[in-house]
């Protein structure tokens, strides 16, 4: 039975949580809830993703094929969407071909701006060299935008801000991958100048054993988290010590929750943190820097605290929530599809 055809296909292409899934999650969920029928469709299968269980959860239909162009390029041929959007190399390379020879509208966001190597970056130059295929290319920074050889807009990440409530923890937390591009080898070093002061990692990577092997006795490592919902509200500062980033959705996250971030100055992060107003922002890899920052923040007075947090929530309220990106988003849909 063929699916109704004025539905929206978010294609990616991901074996594990991270920023391409947090994304997909939060735009699946701002779709329906606008009104427009969605089906995440995973690529590959590659057993139990959390992802797929966080749709289902939410009344999401999601299709999973066998990672091959074909069994893509079937599936489209027999549902025809109304619109395919893709996330990640892979299912940007194969989703843009497939649109494009079954005449079905394509838009496609770029979310890295790490330097890849090896294989990887054979793929991610075939991804950037095919953008041209996409209706529509979104980034979610200025550094992406500059690296993608054809027209491209950027667009805020953004996050339900519904329901969400300010948090009274005090941990000091990194979240996200644990990968060098994201400096959780910094984080460690930093943790070794508060000795009195615990500092939790969230997250799981290629990195999680030379960090465990170098971590000071107040490192705490939590692991990966399927959502970090239950887990913000112990959180009184986030610190993002980056050499690569697009625009993270754990800095959204965090700080609609009204915990001030202290960031490297990558990807979209100064234009998302305004330094000393809403949270802090300094040069990459300045380890000194930071520490001061971390210093600042234990030292201020609570007032001077709060109005940091204040700040935070004030600022994706008004920039980065779904009321204010998916509307725009839907637009573009309805432009490139008759369907919708």
């Amino acid at each position: 039975m063929k699916s109704p055809k004025n539905t929206i296909w978010i294609l990616l292409d991901s074996r594990k949580p991270g920023g391409i899934e947090s994304h997909t999650f939060e735009l699946a969920k701002g779709l329906v809830r606008f009104g427009k029928r969605v089906v995440v469709v995973f690529l590959n299968n590659y057993g139990h993703h959390p992802l797929r269980s966080l749709l289902i959860s939410q009344g999401i239909s999601t299709i999973s094929l066998d990672g091959s162009f074909f069994s893509l390029y079937k599936k489209a041929n027999q549902k025809k969407p109304a619109i395919i959007h893709t996330h990640g190399y892979k299912a940007g390379i194969y989703g843009r071909i497939v649109a494009t020879t079954l005449d079905i509208p394509v838009v496609s966001t770029y979310h890295a701006g790490e330097i890849s190597k090896g294989k990887l970056a054979i793929y991610t130059w075939l991804d950037r060299s095919t953008a041209a295929l996409a209706d529509k290319v979104y980034t979610v920074s200025k550094s992406i935008k500059e690296n993608i050889p054809t027209k491209s807009e950027i667009v805020n990440n953004f996050i339900d801000t519904r329901n969400i409530k300010e948090s009274h923890g005090n941990q000091i937390a990194f979240v996200g991958r644990l990968s060098q591009e994201k400096g959780p080898d910094i984080f460690v070093k930093l943790a070794s100048m508060f000795p009195r002061h615990h500092f939790h990692i969230y997250g799981d990577g290629p990195c999680i054993k030379e960090l465990q092997s170098n971590a000071t006795p107040n490192v705490v490592f939590h692991g990966q988290k399927n959502t970090m919902s239950d887990h913000w509200k112990n959180i009184g500062l986030l610190v993002m010590p980056s050499r690569h980033e697009g625009m993270p959705l754990a800095a959204l996250e965090a700080m609609a929750h009204g915990i001030p971030v202290i960031a490297s100055d990558v990807g979209a992060l100064s234009q998302l943190i305004e330094h000393g107003e809403n949270g802090w922002i300094n040069q990459p890899g300045n380890i000194e820097e930071t520490r001061k920052l971390i210093f600042y923040w234990l030292t201020m007075s609570p007032d001077n605290q709060n109005k940091i947090k204040t700040e935070a929530r004030y600022t994706i309220n008004a920039n980065f929530s779904q009321e204010k990106v998916i509307p725009k988003l839907i637009k573009q849909y309805h432009k490139l599809s008759h369907q919708l």
